[in-house]
């Protein structure tokens, strides 16, 4: 893939260094050209200083071309007008975008404009740390109403079935990893200790889930 990072801070960099580390093609955009200095050394991509929403600068990055953008500056403005201009004037096809306010990130996910929100994403984890500790939360979807969960299955489990800890239409596990190996889970699929569950729930049904994984 084509894809052109704006912003080169914590998230644009660890961004930057993962896609080119599977040797997809990279190019970063920062109008501040020390923050370059966040990419690994074998960082094999395109460095490109100036303003992230400038129609020249992105042009230089071969937008044209792009097959994705993501806009991870500090700035909430900065990266929604960088979102839109990719996404209505150069059409390119994946375009997400970095929101600190969790309300403006709702409206630009409305118009189709993937967000991340880190504030939102953090408050919920802290949460589910603090009232459900047993449940870790990898990430959310929509506003937060469905949450993708870990778990550990502990000893009194062994032995059950996936079946078991199935809500229908509120939490269901989609994958199982046995002693580091992964697999797709079924409904027969019987628990071992130790067994990691990757839990979709309904967060009005994690009351629920407790109580399946306590019994």
């Amino acid at each position: 893939m084509r894809v052109i990072i704006v912003g080169c801070g914590r998230v644009g960099s660890e961004l930057a260094n993962a896609l080119s580390a599977e040797r997809h093609e990279v190019g970063v955009i920062d109008r501040n050209p020390l923050s370059f200095g966040r990419l690994s050394r074998d960082f094999n991509g395109r460095m490109l200083t100036g303003v992230g929403f400038d129609r020249e600068i992105l042009q230089t990055a071969d937008i044209e071309g792009a097959d994705a953008l993501a806009a991870t500056t500090d700035s909430d403005n900065v990266n929604i007008v960088v979102a839109l201009t990719a996404k209505e004037t150069f059409k390119v096809p994946h375009v997400v975008a970095r929101i600190y306010d969790p309300q403006a990130a709702e409206i630009y996910r409305r118009e189709g404009i993937p967000t991340v929100t880190p504030t939102v994403w953090a408050a919920n984890t802290m949460k589910m740390m603090i009232v459900h500790p047993p449940l870790a939360s990898l990430s959310t979807c929509g506003s937060g109403e469905v949450q993708f969960l870990t778990v550990e299955v502990p000893r009194p489990l062994a032995g059950r079935t996936i079946q078991d800890l199935t809500l229908p239409g509120e939490a269901l596990v989609g994958a199982v990893v046995r002693r580091g190996q992964a697999m797709i889970a079924s409904t027969n699929t019987r628990l071992e200790a130790g067994d990691v569950l990757h839990i979709t729930a309904a967060v009005s049904a994690i009351p629920k889930l407790e109580k399946l994984l306590a019994h």
